[in-house]
Order: structure tokens, then C-alpha cells, then sequence
């Protein structure tokens, strides 16, 4: 097992945890994201099958990635929704780790992933 270390966590990979990779990226800050599934977990089955973006999808995007498959005034559906986040994360080559148990030991204070 590889042990990473890092000052910067993100807990969460979903839109908001990708957003914030992506900044604490541009300004060269060492970082690890950290999700307990996959990328957008929450969008992909712990939502409505009716769920789609709050937005359309000229208005719902991050910069530099269109939706290259939805109309600019479509309100993207969760499954494309989730989609994306994991293509802007990719894009970004964000360093997300998935799949993952976090326990802590109280005697060292540091996380175990």
C-alpha cells in the first residue's frame, strides 16, 4: 500500500469538490479529493430519476468544458450531469482518489485511506 501525504484535502467529489481542485490547482496548491464511491456519486443513485442540472446548459458548466451533446438551453439530466464532472476531472487531471473507507487514529491524528 503507497502512503500519500498532503497539507490539502477535499472531502467530496462531486461539483462543488471538483470546483475547488480546480482552483486550489491554478494556484499550486497540493491537494488530494477524496470520494467515498465515484465521481458524483450523490447525482448518479442518490437522486430522483427525474433530477436534471438547476440550470441550462450554457449557464451550468465549468470553464473550458462545453457539453458537447446538450443543446445550450437544455436543463441537463443527472446521468449527463455526472458525466461531466467526471470529464472536467479528467480534464483537469484532478487527483481524486474513489473507492475508499476513512478511518482515523486518534493516537497519531492522521487519516487512514
Amino acid at each position: 500500500m503507497s502512503i500519500e501525504k498532503t497539507n490539502t484535502l477535499v472531502i467530496g467529489a462531486g461539483q462543488a469538490g471538483i470546483a475547488m481542485s480546480e482552483h486550489l490547482g491554478a494556484m499550486g496548491i497540493a491537494h488530494i479529493v477524496l470520494e467515498r464511491r465515484r465521481i458524483a456519486e450523490r447525482w448518479r443513485s442518490e437522486r430522483w430519476d427525474s433530477l436534471v442540472a438547476n440550470g441550462p446548459a450554457w449557464h451550468d458548466r465549468f470553464p473550458g468544458l462545453k457539453f458537447d451533446d446538450v443543446g445550450p438551453d437544455v436543463f441537463p439530466p443527472k446521468e449527463r450531469m455526472a458525466q461531466y464532472f467526471e470529464d472536467y476531472a479528467k480534464m483537469l487531471n484532478a487527483p481524486v482518489r474513489t473507492c475508499l473507507l476513512y478511518t482515523s487514529d486518534a493516537a497519531d491524528d492522521s487519516l487512514r485511506v
